[in-house]
């Protein structure tokens, strides 16, 4: 009798989770924020403490010059105002769609959706059409007789007020919404049961379940808004300067590099205590996924009719609704007006904007400028952000929570440090004043967008297709070919969504790393917002819009017929 030997059947293959795939596919964002980001904000670290040698004189100029207390001051106490409007006006917005049927919920969803992707220069240069002295809610105001004269509503603290509310509210209304959504309805039902009034179950049961929510977006709304650069250096006063405007004022002006630096090392610094007590508290995920946390067996919104108060906190939601998607509408009509100057209702209508926007060479190149910028930025944001996402998900998970966290920190820090750092160390190399290196230069804030994005939709992807392939004896190239590409391509494509809109309505890096002949559509929008309101702006902002619209809608149906195939 001849003994056979049994066949040893090969160990099924695992995702490679461990050895030099993830860190290689992770190393190319790494060394991109590494000189794109990290190195010139830590070069402005140390030119804070002096050139020639250390020194401490300009964090004392801060502390002694009153003028430079009295901008720190402000930059919190408008930033904490910001904050508690955002909340406060995102409440009842969140309620609404959190109660109404799933068709209304996305016609709303989209009054939400429109403002939060529309360019925040788009917004903040339509509401200076409204809000200025001859503007509409004057007009308004004096047709109808309520005033004699024009009220100041711009220029001023409410100015700033209305347009960073404005820009910075989404970030609070959708993890908001989250959190109402994973409210269990039985415990509002079973405090009704039980006899409180609409007030208590509010202040005992909705207040306290959807605080994560809360926290997580007012945490954002915060962080963006102590570093925000063009709605208050647009709609505010002398009396309205944040440090932000105080450090492009250092250097553009002053020409005090030294002292800009210490400005930009406290922006920092105050940035980053936030996001990191946020993130011991809460985590990272809590950050950028909201504050739902799981989903209720059944969902608020279906605990039966409206309170009176639920009544009202609707009708307040569509207030709110209807003011953040106006100053968008009334650019269209404003765009098409035949007059000179910014009436509302226009006394005629033409399209003779729209005809000077394209027979102007400073717009037209603008807008090549831009595309020349983008078509850096996008393609090498979404090639590293997905390797990045990929190679993340794969690192063991003791390390994973900090490459994260170095990822998507060009996401917190304010983009005025990344702009002066960047002009403090290529001006000597010579390379700026090209849309070219202005792409290079939006990578580092494109990518982390793809990073999140296709992260997202990496958790949704079965890790068994991928052992199936490669016990089949696909190499990981081919897997990730012909499995995980297809799977995971509605997250590159929101990825690529993301990173084009960043790099198309950069401003802040397109003021210090462009000049006259390289300046963005953004760019020279800004600056004739700055100076005097050209009613071509207008017509360049309608078309903004529509792009944005034509942009969103392309990637939701390619995620659709992705999703269907």
């Amino acid at each position: 009798m001849t003994a056979t030997r049994p066949l040893r059947t090969p160990p099924p293959a695992r995702p490679a989770r461990t050895g030099l795939l993830p860190w290689g596919l992770s190393a190319p964002l790494v060394v991109l924020l590494a000189v794109l980001f990290i190195w010139p904000v830590l070069l402005l670290m140390g030119l804070s403490f002096g050139e020639d040698g250390f020194t401490l004189e300009h964090y004392r100029r801060l502390l002694e010059v009153p003028l430079y207390r009295r901008v720190l001051g402000n930059t919190f106490l408008i930033a904490a105002m910001v904050t508690v409007l955002c909340v406060a006006f995102s409440y009842p917005v969140a309620y609404l769609l959190a109660t109404v049927g799933e068709r209304t919920r996305k016609i709303l969803f989209v009054m939400v959706l429109l403002p939060f992707w529309t360019s925040a220069l788009v917004r903040t240069a339509a509401w200076i059409v409204i809000l200025q002295r001859n503007g509409i809610l004057n007009s308004v105001l004096q047709s109808s007789g309520l005033t004699d004269d024009p009220i100041a509503f711009v220029y001023n603290l409410s100015g700033v007020l209305i347009g960073m509310t404005h820009v910075l509210m989404p970030f609070v209304v959708l993890p908001l919404y989250a959190a109402f959504r994973a409210i269990d309805a039985s415990l509002v039902l079973a405090a009704q049961s039980l006899g409180a009034s609409a007030l208590s179950v509010a202040r005992r049961v909705i207040l306290p379940l959807t605080a994560p929510g809360v926290i997580a977006g007012a945490t954002i709304v915060f962080m963006n808004a102590i570093g925000y650069y063009i709605t208050p250096a647009l709609m505010g006063g002398p009396g309205q300067t944040l440090i932000s405007m105080l450090i492009t004022q250092n250097i553009n002006v002053d020409l005090n590099w030294g002292l800009a630096a210490a400005l930009s090392v406290v922006l920092l610094v105050s940035t980053l205590v936030i996001f990191a007590a946020f993130q011991r508290a809460f985590g990272l995920d809590r950050l950028f996924a909201g504050g739902g946390g799981r989903g209720a067996a059944q969902p608020f919104g279906l605990q039966g009719r409206r309170s009176g108060g639920g009544w009202i906190a609707a009708a307040v939601g569509l207030v709110v609704l209807a003011l953040l998607v106006a100053p968008i509408v009334l650019v269209f009509p404003m765009a098409a007006s035949n007059s000179p100057y910014l009436q509302f209702p226009p006394p005629s209508y033409s399209l003779r904007w729209f005809a000077n926007f394209f027979d102007d060479p400073k717009w037209i190149r603008s807008i090549w400028n831009s595309l020349k910028a983008a078509s850096v930025a996008v393609p090498l944001s979404v090639a590293i952000g997905t390797a990045a996402a990929i190679g993340t998900s794969r690192l063991p998970a003791r390390l994973r929570p900090w490459m994260e966290t170095i990822f998507v920190l060009p996401m917190v820090v304010p983009v005025i440090l990344l702009g002066v750092g960047l002009y403090y160390m290529l001006s000597p190399l010579g390379v700026l004043g090209s849309p070219y290196t202005l792409g290079l230069a939006q990578t580092a804030l494109c990518a982390p967008y793809v990073f999140i994005t296709v992260r997202a939709a990496l958790k949704g992807f079965d890790p068994s297709l991928e052992l199936a392939a490669m016990n089949l004896g696909a190499g990981w190239g081919t897997m990730f070919r012909r499995i995980m590409l297809p799977a995971i391509a509605p997250g590159i494509a929101a990825g690529a969504i993301f990173a084009f809109i960043q790099s198309f309505d950069d401003v802040v890096l397109a003021l210090f790393l462009t000049n006259v002949r390289s300046r963005t559509l953004p760019r020279a929008m800004y600056e004739g917002v700055a100076h005097e309101i050209d009613p071509t702006i207008n017509a360049a902002s309608a078309l903004i819009i529509l792009f944005t619209i034509l942009v969103l809608a392309l990637n939701l149906i390619f995620t659709r017929r992705t999703r269907n195939a």
